[in-house]
């Protein structure tokens, strides 16, 4: 039996028409459901005849319930969330100026091993349904008392190994009954996964895809990325191209994390040079956010060196250092708790405010 908040919207209108339900009734449902993010039959609007209907076809009733909460110094918040069966899974909201970032996981726990992610060391637990993944959004949203304007899947797990509710759940965030959020807002990060890349292009998804590169030299990106030595990377960016044309991209966008002596030396800069000159993409540069592993974070004076050498691969550059990493709420920290990281010298002391999110 499907639970409600699992349903794509366009599903769920037609089923409710099916079961009798107006249109307008089943326009409200929805809405209460996915824009309001009604959690019992009452706050859904359901009497006691559409209850009754409703409760023979779909299940419905909280699917997440919170477990903790943790404010970074400059307003970013973490979440810890609990689903069935004492399933754990984080969400971050950060905030920047008038916006408001969703960072959400899709699976809790991941199963891909990446050396320089917290997430790693869990393992994947289970992937989460499309409720849950848009729950944890609605959630948050109550608590903190605002509207989310962007989502991207950069939190616990690898989107497309949850490719049909992953994309339930975009589909739901965008739709006019839903929160309305707009498809370029609504970003998937992958680590490479070439079938569901291909299928994505396939489908002519509308969602931005970035992809988590981190090196050019397949040796190192195997070493950080054990997913690297199943999809090595001319089939991986063959398949990032296939994306660019099928979904009309003019701009890829490639993930950077920038670990000192591990992949930010000339040999790394180079490679990016002759492995890809032939894609229009950006390089998204995010120094490395400290965890238990055997790296450092970048120093603000090496990350400055790196991106000045990066001139010479004549692709635009930006940098991300993340909202919250003090706290442990950055990229590559997530890892169901609430504990703060111990911050150390290097690029957690770089001038805040520039280049976060």
């Amino acid at each position: 039996m499907d639970h409600l908040r699992d349903l794509p919207a366009s599903r769920l209108l037609d089923e409710l028409r099916a079961l009798g339900d107006t249109p307008q009734g089943a326009r409200d449902v929805v809405l209460n459901l996915h824009r309001h993010g009604a959690r019992d039959w009452t706050a859904l609007g359901a009497g006691k005849a559409r209850r009754a209907r409703m409760e023979e076809r779909f299940r419905f009733g909280p699917l997440l319930e919170p477990a903790g909460l943790r404010t970074a110094s400059d307003g970013t918040r973490k979440y810890l969330f609990r689903a069935a069966k004492d399933v754990e899974v984080e969400i971050v909201l950060i905030r920047a100026g008038k916006r408001v970032t969703a960072c959400v996981s899709s699976q809790a726990g991941c199963a891909l091993g990446c050396t320089f992610c917290a997430t790693a060391a869990m393992g994947l637990v289970r992937d989460l349904s499309a409720g849950e993944i848009t729950e944890s959004i609605l959630l948050a949203e109550r608590e903190a008392g605002v509207r989310v304007s962007d989502v991207v899947f950069m939190g616990q797990g690898e989107p497309l190994q949850n490719y049909d509710a992953v994309m339930a759940a975009c589909g739901n965030l965008n739709h006019q009954y839903g929160p309305g959020i707009g498809r370029k807002h609504i970003s998937i990060s992958t680590s490479g996964l070439v079938p569901q890349i291909l299928r994505f292009a396939a489908e002519k998804q509308r969602w931005r895809m970035y992809l988590s590169l981190h090196a050019a030299v397949q040796e190192t990106r195997a070493a950080l990325m054990p997913v690297a030595r199943r999809w090595p990377l001319p089939e991986l960016l063959d398949a990032m191209r296939t994306v660019q044309r099928a979904c009309a991209m003019p701009w890829l966008t490639f993930q950077y994390v920038a670990i000192p002596g591990v992949n930010m030396d000339d040999r790394h800069v180079d490679a990016l040079a002759t492995e890809l000159w032939w894609l229009n993409y950006i390089l998204n540069v995010i120094p490395w956010n400290e965890i238990d592993a055997p790296y450092r974070p970048p120093t603000w004076a090496e990350v400055k060196d790196f991106t000045t050498r990066l001139r010479r691969v004549g692709c635009p550059v930006k940098i991300r250092y993340s909202a919250g990493k003090r706290e442990g709420m950055g990229c590559g920290q997530l890892s169901a708790e609430t504990v703060a990281v111990e911050a150390t010298a290097g690029h957690s002391l770089a001038p805040p405010g520039i280049f976060t999110g």
